[in-house]
């Protein structure tokens, strides 16, 4: 009697606690449910294959969290708290090249965003405050020449995109108001 007493609590205590696969937004999901809320780290498949890992506290991400591309190479990688992004969040080219990072509070860009070339130069800095790109800092091409990235300063004017995938000098254009993307 006294065995099954001392074994009662633990099994309560897994039964609160279940291990479950499900289907959301046409993607499976694998992980803990906690009173029916997600809870610990859970792993999201698109296609049979990994898309994200991340971890839970009561249905709310909490803690790291990386993403993955479809040939499962890692694509960007960070910190939730409350269900927003924060700390500093790395980002990485679908061939596994190191791509760029910047930190972020409560989900918002903040701080100097630096990001680079497949060949690991500089590609640009930008300057942004509580989500809004403030100034282009500096800008080159993969060869380290300055490249004309646009006019921004106090969040306004214009920035020019170079695709940094392809190995040539596709440009979109951007225009900035108030740290915000005009058209």
């Amino acid at each position: 009697m006294k065995r099954i007493l001392t074994f009662l609590p633990i099994l309560l205590l897994l039964s609160c606690t279940t291990h479950t696969t499900l289907i959301e937004n046409g993607k499976e999901a694998k992980g803990h449910l906690k009173k029916g809320l997600k809870n610990g780290t859970w792993t999201f498949y698109k296609a049979g294959k990994v898309d994200a890992v991340g971890t839970f506290l009561e249905d709310t991400k909490n803690g790291d969290w990386s993403y993955f591309y479809d040939n499962g190479k890692l694509h960007q990688k960070g910190e939730f708290r409350n269900g927003k992004q924060n700390g500093i969040w790395k980002y990485y080219f679908d061939s596994g090249e190191f791509m760029g990072m910047g930190e972020l509070l409560n989900g918002k860009q903040i701080g100097v965003w630096k990001w680079y070339h497949k060949n690991g130069n500089v590609y640009t800095e930008r300057l942004y405050d509580n989500g809004k790109l403030m100034e282009i800092k500096s800008c080159f091409d993969r060869d380290k020449n300055v490249l004309d990235c646009g006019t921004i300063h106090n969040g306004n004017g214009t920035m020019f995109f170079h695709d940094l995938e392809k190995e040539s000098d596709t440009i979109q254009k951007f225009q900035y108001e108030n740290g915000v993307v005009k058209n």
